[in-house]
């Protein structure tokens, strides 16, 4: 009888420390949590964007206000000793109404685990409310002398302004993020452009809900 006392007690034992050696140790927030939507007032497309970072983790899932995971992505092999540190993606971009029918409005929660064995747990609420598209100039093709370009704006109701300009066969980009109550015009340095070339330029009116509205268009360089 004392023989099968003592032949239970560590099975007791183990069955009482399992979850306290394999639950996380701890919970804390990632260093970013976001998720908004981009639209394209140009091209007419929308589409969802996900930022995340936290230090070395090696589990992820995204969960919709539906209470559905929605995303799910998870470190394999040696990799996931080594873990993941930040990610950005964006969904595809159908029309606007065939997007925001699939990605309600509402709190969507990410969830992860490090390398560690510490959870993480952040949320961010997404918004289906978005500034009207913003207004730019040049554009439309405008052929400018390269050396005094001030591009200017209108973005009535932006937190923060994002202005960007390239031109992919010189592989060039000039990228500026403004304070959008206070700015609305900005002077490109004359050695970023070159003479007889065509620029692509984007502005992002960037809400305080995070959507960015965008306008693109193009101007050219005086020979």
């Amino acid at each position: 009888m004392s023989t099968k006392l003592f032949g239970c007690r560590p099975l007791v034992a183990l069955v009482l420390l399992l979850p306290l050696a394999c639950g996380p140790k701890t919970t804390t927030e990632f260093e970013d949590a976001e998720a908004f939507f981009e639209f394209n007032t140009t091209a007419n497309d929308l589409g969802l964007q996900i930022v995340l970072d936290a230090p070395g983790w090696r589990r992820v899932e995204v969960i919709s206000p539906r209470k559905q995971k929605v995303f799910h992505l998870t470190a394999e092999q040696d990799f996931s000793k080594l873990g993941v540190t930040e990610l950005r993606f964006e969904s595809a971009e159908p029309t606007p109404p065939e997007v925001l029918s699939l990605l309600p409005p509402g709190s969507y929660a990410f969830r992860g685990k490090t390398v560690d064995g510490d959870a993480l747990a952040s949320t961010a609420t997404l918004s289906h409310d978005f500034l009207p598209a913003p207004t730019i100039s040049p554009s439309g093709g405008q052929v400018v002398d390269p050396s005094n370009v001030v591009v200017t704006w209108s973005a009535p109701g932006a937190q923060r302004v994002e202005i960007i300009i390239e031109n992919l066969r010189l592989g060039a980009n000039f990228d500026v993020t403004v304070p959008g109550s206070t700015t609305t015009r900005l002077n490109v340095p004359p050695q970023f452009l070159a003479r007889g070339e065509e620029y692509k330029i984007e502005i992002l009116a960037i809400g305080e809900n995070r959507n960015r509205t965008l306008v693109e268009s193009t101007f050219a360089t005086k020979p």
